[in-house]
């Protein structure tokens, strides 16, 4: 069982987090989507609660491909990183009031804290099978294209 949740909130633009330990919050933050900026806040927490890399879990919801910056942090930190289905953990919090991303950030870190025993650790994909992703999107895409064209016509 870990000794720290850090709930994530992941949006295009930035990042609420939130930190608990037990049940208690140790502290929220905002911050930027971007791998630097993601890593200072994680670093940050980790210094000032004195905690090493395995004491630590990452949860936060799976929302595409928002989350590149907070898995690279995570895979150069050695951190936990537990990505969820939103759907799962908006179900499991029961009837809730109010919506904004700081209280999605609790949440999240309150799921994390409660179902630990069901926890899927994210690893990332090797380099090149993402790069064959990237690709093969971007065929789709251009695909799409061409039959859009050709249909114009």
């Amino acid at each position: 069982m870990k000794k720290y949740i850090a709930g994530i909130d992941i949006g295009k633009e930035k990042l609420d987090l939130c930190f608990i330990q037990e049940e208690k919050t140790l502290g929220e933050e905002e911050t930027v989507n971007t791998t630097a900026a993601v890593g200072q806040a994680l670093k940050t927490f980790l210094k000032e609660v004195g905690a090493e890399t395995p004491d630590i879990l990452v949860c936060a919801e799976y929302t595409g491909q928002y989350i590149w910056s907070l898995c690279c942090v995570c895979k150069d930190l050695g951190l936990d990183l537990w990505l969820e289905n939103p759907a799962q953990i908006k179900h499991s919090s029961g009837v809730q009031r109010g919506k904004n991303d700081r209280s999605d950030a609790r949440r999240i870190a309150a799921y994390g804290f409660r179902f630990q025993d069901k926890v899927r650790l994210y690893n990332l994909p090797q380099e090149n099978i993402m790069s064959l992703q990237q690709l093969t999107g971007e065929r789709d895409m251009y695909v799409s294209d061409k039959s859009k064209y050709q249909a114009a016509y």
